[in-house]
């Protein structure tokens, strides 16, 4: 954690609930790591009986990108198994010792929960195919939409494929190690529904929002989708891949942008960004919705204005209406990545 402004007592208690002991042999090891502040001003924010619990490690780095701290931990354990819990966030009670059931029942690289919004409504990802739970296939099951580290994760595995958080990224820090660890081979179990991880949105000093330019929103993605390891995937894998990145990334970053201004600057990054899909990506805009193509060719197109963007990145919001429905071409339109499949499956999670 990165400020005493974090309710880090709150996530604390939660790891404590998790239904596994803590600390001894066999225990769960409680780390919390202090970014760029003191460990004495946040063990002032413990409870008493948390304490004792509690290892407080520091780490100063003069910057807010959680992957510092995040491989500092990483490379701290010991553990069959990490959980990287944030410091506004909780656990269901019991939640880690069903995680750690799963994976021990069926030897999981990544037991993934169900992600709850602390204000009510689910984060739908990954959209795995409808009541599919167990040893989930990573094109099949959409694992691409699933960026973040949250779940279980055994050490074992990140440490023999050379996995780290990326910390020269303002943004997507954990797209590197998580697009390995799912696409790798190890197998992939979903947590039972109760035993869920909840994103609070109700804590001060976020470091991952902010205005910044768009190509800066992006490198993570446009690094991985330049780099070698993508290109050497089969097919099928870099069509997913390439998929949710232009559907939630760029289509993302865009709509965000356009609340503002849009500059030249902003269309070269667009551009050059479909650059790197032409080669490899296969069907990846083909299988998007009208509304989506549209919103794409204006983002491309130079002289495209703020209000342009803003209304064509409205319209691709319309869900339900067919132009968020179909594909211009029919032939893709009942493709697993597709809208009418994408959607009746993201209903399920």
């Amino acid at each position: 954690m990165h400020t005493t402004a974090r309710p880090v007592d709150r996530a604390v208690g939660s790891v404590v609930a998790g239904g596994l002991p803590v600390g001894g042999r066999g225990g769960v090891r409680i780390t919390v790591v202090c970014h760029n502040v003191g460990a004495a001003l946040i063990r002032d924010r413990l409870s008493a009986r948390h304490r004792p619990l509690v290892e407080l490690v520091e780490c100063f780095d003069g910057t807010g990108n959680p992957a510092a701290p995040r491989n500092l931990a990483l490379e701290r354990s010991r553990a069959r198994y990490v959980s990287f819990v944030d410091s506004d966030d909780t656990l269901a009670p019991g939640a880690l010792a069903a995680w750690t059931a799963i994976a021990e029942r069926h030897g999981s690289a990544a037991v993934l929960p169900r992600l709850l919004r602390g204000g009510g409504g689910v984060l739908r990802t990954p959209v795995p195919r409808p009541f599919r739970r167990a040893d989930l296939d990573p094109v099949k099951d959409r694992l691409a939409y699933r960026t973040t580290s949250l779940g279980l994760l055994r050490r074992e595995v990140l440490a023999d494929r050379g996995l780290r958080f990326q910390g020269q990224y303002a943004t997507g820090e954990d797209l590197g190690l998580t697009a390995r660890a799912w696409f790798g081979g190890g197998r992939i179990d979903l947590a039972p529904r109760r035993a869920h991880y909840v994103v609070h949105d109700d804590a001060d000093g976020r470091i991952t929002t902010g205005a910044r330019p768009l190509a800066e929103d992006l490198a993570a993605f446009t690094d991985l989708l330049g780099g070698s390891w993508y290109a050497g995937l089969p097919a099928q894998r870099r069509t997913a891949i390439a998929v949710k990145v232009l559907r939630v990334q760029l289509l993302g970053a865009v709509h965000a942008r356009a609340a503002g201004a849009w500059t030249a600057e902003d269309t070269g990054t667009c551009r050059a960004l479909l650059r790197l899909l032409e080669p490899g990506a296969g069907p990846a805009l083909e299988v998007l919705p009208r509304a989506d193509r549209d919103l794409l060719d204006l983002v491309v197109r130079q002289g495209a204005t703020a209000a342009q963007v803003r209304e064509a990145s409205a319209r691709r919001r319309r869900f339900g209406h067919p132009a968020t429905l179909l594909t211009r071409d029919p032939r893709w339109v009942l493709h697993r990545e597709a809208p009418l499949r994408f959607m009746a499956a993201s209903l399920l999670v």
